[in-house]
């Protein structure tokens, strides 16, 4: 799978910051951008959807996107993860977890820093192995 071809998905509540992020990446040449407002709104298409990549916002409504991550992990789901917050404390918090995070980015942060963090990824193939 080319770097291009990863199915990224966006979890953060702050629907113009979603819009933005999804603009940045379809104009670096990503073309398969989910947006979610919410850890609900996500699992409800996670059947449907395997992102090969996730930008995850700590603070949401509903269930944090902590306890998604650790939901994530507890289903076997090795999914790279960017944990994103505007609290530094969350993400200092973040770093002591086994979730095993990609990389942690505080907002306002520089698109160049996000698609930095994205370009040393590996591609990870959500399907099932066969």
């Amino acid at each position: 799978m080319r770097k291009k071809e990863l199915a990224i998905d966006i979890v953060d509540d702050d629907v113009s910051l979603c819009r933005a992020l999804a603009r940045l990446l379809k104009v670096a040449g990503f073309r398969d951008i989910g947006q979610f407002h919410s850890a609900e709104d996500f699992l409800s298409m996670s059947s449907r959807r395997r992102p090969s990549l996730l930008i995850l916002d700590l603070r949401l409504p509903g269930m944090s996107g902590m306890d998604l991550l650790g939901y994530i992990r507890s289903q076997g789901n090795r999914v790279p993860v960017i944990l994103i917050s505007s609290h530094d404390e969350e993400l200092i918090h973040a770093q002591d977890t086994n979730y095993h995070p990609v990389s942690f980015l505080l907002k306002p942060f520089e698109e160049e820093d996000l698609l930095s963090i994205i370009r040393g990824i590996e591609p990870f193939d959500p399907s099932p192995p066969v």
